[in-house]
């Protein structure tokens, strides 16, 4: 079935609100693990589609549950189960998403909505989907939902401000990123009712006592290997499936602190999500580029920060990790000189 009046391709905003006005109905999915970025523009949108009259939910795919301090982003009760979902979407929306696999369970959707928009700002995007709102220059994928949403004609109110300025506050790595813009953004959203100190109090969410002693096992099996990535030096860390499971929402903070020990090199966690199946999440100064390295793994994200999920043992993981580490550190290198 065509996609409707809007040509396929690449959109700007006013060409995603003009699809999403003239769909039945919209659903709006996000990355598998959601941070506050996929989050926050998933249930802002889905919130500015509702009040434009459009019937829309937001769901995101297995096997992990949204995590719980996010849920405050969601007063409106808008996300729903995987087996909830239309079966059949009529517009299906995906947010912060540079592939298909990133959706998880629900990848297959792509094959029967009747239009796909992929609203994303991931250098590592794919090119799936039907219509695309993608800039990678963008700071966070909230910024280009804060577009579609003045473009639908609905006005920013407290329940959409804290939605993207949570993703615009975490994607930014708390402003230290986004420049200019990002800032005039956080004004406008503050104005509107962020109320980024109650906010943030709420994402932060609460730890147990005993996360204070698995987050020290955790660091204390870290390893530096400083010739690797071209000699820009690698700092890593595993953690296991047990504590994975106890804490997962407190184990993707564990790669912060080995980010502030890595310097001009890489940091990455390696998390095993389930009986061996990792997940790598990377950090460094965007050189070498990790969306590269990830891209090549398997994975996506920024050239800053980017994951990758592969099976096997962790010693295979970690050595395709460091070989295509090495070779984009040279291609970089090679690119600068």
């Amino acid at each position: 079935m065509a996609p409707g009046p809007v040509p396929p391709g690449p959109v700007d905003a006013a060409g995603a609100a003009e699809l999403l006005r003239g769909a039945s109905g919209v659903l709006v999915l996000g990355h598998v693990r959601p941070d506050a970025d996929a989050m926050g523009s998933a249930v802002a949108l889905a919130t500015a589609v509702r009040r434009a009259g459009v019937p829309a939910v937001v769901s995101f795919g297995g096997p992990d549950p949204v995590p719980a301090p996010l849920r405050m982003l969601d007063p409106g009760g808008l996300v729903v189960e995987p087996d909830e979902v239309p079966a059949r979407p009529d517009v299906l929306v995906c947010c912060d998403t540079s592939s298909p696999g990133r959706l998880g369970t629900l990848a297959p959707l792509l094959d029967r909505a009747r239009a796909t928009l992929v609203v994303d700002h991931h250098a590592s995007f794919t090119g799936f989907g039907t219509h695309h709102l993608v800039d990678p220059h963008a700071p966070a994928t909230v910024t280009l939902v804060r577009a579609v949403v003045a473009a639908l004609g609905v006005p920013l109110d407290a329940t959409l401000a804290r939605a993207l300025f949570a993703g615009l506050y975490t994607d930014t790595g708390g402003f230290r990123l986004g420049g200019a813009d990002a800032l005039r953004l956080a004004a406008e959203l503050v104005d509107a009712g962020a109320e980024p100190g109650t906010l943030l109090r709420g994402l932060s969410g609460t730890s147990s006592f005993a996360w204070l002693a698995a987050l020290a096992t955790i660091l204390a099996g870290a390893r530096r290997e400083p010739d690797a990535v071209g000699g820009l030096g690698l700092v890593w860390a595993t953690v296991d499936a047990a504590t994975v499971e106890r804490f997962r929402s407190e184990v993707p903070s564990a790669v912060g602190h080995l980010r502030a020990t890595a310097g001009d090199g890489v940091a990455a966690l390696v998390s095993e999500i389930s009986p061996g199946e990792w997940s790598t999440s990377m950090r460094g100064t965007g050189v070498p580029d990790l969306s590269a390295v990830a891209a090549r793994l398997g994975g996506g994200g920024h050239p800053g920060a980017a994951g990758v999920e592969r099976p096997g043992p962790v010693e295979d993981v970690l050595d395709a990790l460091r070989g295509e580490l090495a070779a984009q550190a040279d291609l970089d290198g090679r690119a600068l000189a």
